[in-house]
């Protein structure tokens, strides 16, 4: 009898681990198709001193031709983004004051691709979804200062 309850319970480990590995690869998110989909980008800096308030917002559009927006695409397609589990984007809030940047891309119809944005505290939200982030120069803080280094 205790060969059955010893199989029984390996059988269900074994059953838990392949849907973790099934899983979790899944939850990596490649923006190249969305990279290379947008035609132009807009660009929104802004810094929140508090709720209701945002004492500066900057807003640029670039074009395919516009350097930054070169950099800018070079940047991300170095960015591992990889959505996190059980979090939800209306419960998220931060302390004040804030620093984000938004980049929000477009095709040649003006139909929404990308949409990410990265807060200074390192918080990072790509398509409404939190997301972490890996890339050769660090986590979401860094991703953040290299941003704001090219829009600036």
């Amino acid at each position: 009898m205790k060969n059955k309850s010893i199989l029984y319970r390996f059988g269900i480990v074994v059953l838990v681990v392949l849907l973790l590995v099934l899983i979790l690869p899944s939850s990596r998110i490649d923006l190249s198709s969305s990279l290379s989909a947008c035609s132009q980008m807009t660009v929104r800096t802004e810094k929140i001193t508090s709720f209701a308030s945002g004492d500066d917002l900057q807003y640029r559009l670039l074009s395919m031709d516009d350097a930054e927006y070169g950099q800018l695409t070079d940047l991300l397609s170095q960015v591992t983004f990889r959505k996190k589990l059980n979090q939800e984007y209306s419960s998220y809030s931060h302390d004040y004051p804030a620093q984000s940047v938004t980049l929000s891309g477009y095709d040649d119809a003006e139909n929404h691709q990308l949409l990410l944005t990265v807060y200074s505290d390192g918080v990072c939200i790509l398509n409404n979804a939190f997301v972490s982030v890996k890339y050769p120069g660090g986590g979401a803080a860094e991703l953040y200062q290299a941003l704001m280094e090219i829009v600036e």
